[in-house]
């Protein structure tokens, strides 16, 4: 009995691990394009889920797409694997574009990630997890909303642009992306650093560590008439001594 408890609390732990309690805080916004749609710009962070968004939860899963990506953020610190993965989904590509270094510092807290998910039906509805992850410990920085995908097209890729705000210190981070079936809410396929190479050893940190620094104002002032007004001070003596002569 005793080894039967010791072994569920055992699976307990490992099923409570794969989604860590957050080692600190984070904030990122991101917003997403796909064909001709731009999203509005979503806010993601650590803190709790608000009441709405938990109170449309399905076991756990947020019932609406809003509400997912509101909820609150996820940390892993186990790679997670697409159980029962099968041939219906999967991410043919994903890759990342940076813009802005405002420190000049070579590290970026303004990127874009493009994926290309393909699935084996026509078309499908899905949405995606996407984490920055550093020393095997995940964060999710972005909840994609639903999107459609058609078969193996190449031209339905998502592209989510990001800023992170705060929480992220300047090092080599890796992106790792969960694709989820928006009917089931079934994880079916996952890419990473170790799938695609240019996922890994991203150059980024968040904006609170990017310091411009500014040459200090120099500012230089001018006297004129120095030398000339002490040689009219010594001509003083000479006039008044003219004018007094003068008036004799």
């Amino acid at each position: 009995m005793k080894r039967l408890l010791l072994i569920g609390l055992a699976s307990l732990t490992l099923t409570t691990d794969l989604y860590a309690k957050p080692a600190d805080d984070w904030e990122v916004t991101s917003f997403e394009q796909q064909f001709d749609n731009t999203s509005e710009i979503v806010y993601k962070n650590t803190s709790a889920a608000p009441k709405e968004a938990l109170e449309t939860s399905k076991n756990g899963v947020p019932a609406t797409s809003q509400a997912r990506q509101i909820a609150e953020a996820r940390t892993l610190d186990i790679r997670p694997e697409a159980k029962n993965a099968s041939s219906d989904f999967w991410i043919y590509d994903a890759w990342v574009e940076f813009y802005g270094d405002e420190d000049g510092d070579g590290f970026y807290s303004h990127f874009a990630v493009s994926l290309d998910a393909d699935t084996y039906f026509s078309e499908a509805q899905v949405y995606a997890r996407l984490y920055l992850g550093k020393n095997e410990l995940f964060k999710e920085y972005h909840t994609t909303s639903t999107f459609t995908i058609y078969g193996d097209s190449s031209a339905d890729n998502l592209v989510v642009e990001s800023e992170l705000l705060t929480g992220f210190t300047p090092g080599d981070y890796e992106v790792l992306i969960e694709l989820y079936d928006e009917y089931s809410n079934e994880l079916v396929a996952v890419i990473d650093g170790y799938n695609d190479g240019d996922l890994y050893l991203l150059p980024l940190e968040s904006s609170n560590y990017e310091e411009v620094y500014e040459e200090p104002s120099v500012i230089i002032v001018t006297e004129h008439g120095g030398s000339i007004g002490w040689w009219v001070l010594s001509l003083l003596p000479f006039l008044f001594r003219h004018k007094w002569i003068n008036q004799r």
